[in-house]
Order: structure tokens, then C-alpha cells, then sequence
């Protein structure tokens, strides 16, 4: 085999290399897209209980406490 045929050989080689390396960085880029949604549809949902959360009064609060308190038993 002559330099010229070796070096279409290697060049060859190293596009798909390059090309494999692409496809693999394409599927981690949407897993990783798809679980930053994940994480933002997550980070709105607490978001949303804390503003609940924070529009109850504390007396109902205090009261919800007493009450499931009261109703707590230990299992043996």
C-alpha cells in the first residue's frame, strides 16, 4: 500500500471516529435537555407548594399540627 492510499485510510478512519464521537454527544445533549426539564418542571412544582405553603395562616398551620398530633399512634 503506498503513503497516499494509507493516508485516505487514516483520514477516513478519523471521520468516523469524529462521526461516532457526534452521535454520541447528540444523545447526551437530549438526555440531558430532557432532565433539565425534568428539573425545571420539579423546581415549579415546589415552588407552587411553597407559595401554598405560605398562604395558609400559621394558626391553621398550628392547628393542622395539633390535630395530626392527636391522631399519631406508634405501631409496635
Amino acid at each position: 500500500m503506498d503513503i497516499k492510499q494509507e493516508n485516505i485510510e487514516r483520514i477516513q478512519t478519523r471521520i468516523d471516529m469524529i462521526r461516532q464521537e457526534s452521535r454520541a454527544l447528540s444523545y447526551r445533549i437530549e438526555r440531558m435537555t430532557e432532565q433539565r426539564k425534568a428539573l425545571s418542571q420539579e423546581k415549579s412544582r415546589l415552588k407552587d407548594r411553597l407559595e401554598a405553603v405560605n398562604s395558609i395562616p400559621t394558626t391553621e398551620l398550628i392547628e393542622g399540627t395539633k390535630e395530626a398530633l392527636a391522631n399519631l399512634s406508634i405501631r409496635g
